[in-house]
């Protein structure tokens, strides 16, 4: 028996494919697209230069976090500047070489989430055998950008003290940052809320980041899904005012949340029995 499909069945056949490649097109397109979250790690850069100011090619720089062993390298080029972009939170030491001039170190770079640093360096002619130690002061005014911020370290974090040890009424030291009607720190989830006005803007506009991810919960966008312990939090930001293009989520306040880093051990152990090693 045979059956001959009418022009009518052709065509919803041609459909029906068509549609089927398309939605298989839309999953794969999905499923290979990488989740991104904000960028909240630090950078250093700077230029390395001689005693007139002369920019040095091909020093060797490297930088260094001293508690966790945590090192990168960079040799300069042409311009005789350095970035070390995606750093992690810490107390970092820049050293700078080259030959025909003495070894720098500039020691207490404190690196804080979505730091933008500029550390220039200047060799001085000698031997790379001798040292010169630079103790880095802080940066009072930023020249790099146009930011409003505030920090809350983590030592503020767990020695203030917090009704309920929730870390949101933290925020509320930075200046320019005011409590909406709906603002709860008491409450968790659902039963509290996170309306805050920063730098005069809506209380619903504000973008909640625990290590990069979004914490916001996208029906409202006035309570936040994660709460971190105040002891798991290293420290946060508050970036009110002209931040960087990396933080496009929200049109008001970014709360980047940096949990502490914790090293895991494994310890695996063998065990042999005398049967199995015959």
């Amino acid at each position: 028996m045979k059956i001959r499909l009418t022009p009518k069945n052709d065509a919803l056949k041609i459909f029906s494919f068509l549609g089927a490649l398309f939605c298989a097109l839309i999953l794969v397109v999905g499923l290979s697209a990488p989740v991104r979250a904000q960028n909240v790690k630090g950078s250093v850069r700077g230029a390395v230069t001689d005693e007139q100011g002369q920019a040095i090619v091909g020093a060797e720089v490297e930088i260094t976090e001293p508690s966790t062993g945590y090192s990168r390298n960079f040799t300069t080029g042409g311009d005789g500047e350095y970035n070390f972009p995606d750093l992690p939170l810490g107390m970092f030491t820049i050293r700078a070489t080259h030959p025909g001039f003495k070894t720098t170190e500039e020691t207490g770079v404190r690196v804080n989430a979505a730091d933008s640093l500029v550390f220039n360096v200047r060799l001085r002619v000698g031997a790379v055998s001798e040292q010169v130690t630079v103790e880095a002061s802080a940066i009072q005014v930023d020249t790099t950008n146009g930011e409003l911020s505030g920090l809350i370290n983590g030592q503020q974090v767990t020695q203030l003290p917090l009704n309920g040890r929730n870390f949101m009424q933290l925020v509320e030291m930075v200046p320019g940052v005011a409590p909406g009607e709906g603002f709860s720190a008491q409450g968790k989830g659902l039963q509290g809320g996170s309306d805050l006005s920063v730098s005069g803007g809506a209380v619903d506009a504000n973008l909640w980041l625990v290590d990069g991810a979004h914490n916001n919960d996208v029906g409202s966008n006035r309570t936040i899904l994660v709460f971190p312990s105040v002891d798991a939090i290293d420290e946060f930001k508050i970036e009110r005012n002209s931040y960087g293009a990396q933080f496009g989520g929200a049109a008001g306040g970014q709360i980047s949340i940096i949990p502490r880093r914790a090293a895991i051990v494994f310890t695996v152990t063998f065990t042999t029995s005398a049967a199995t090693m015959r």
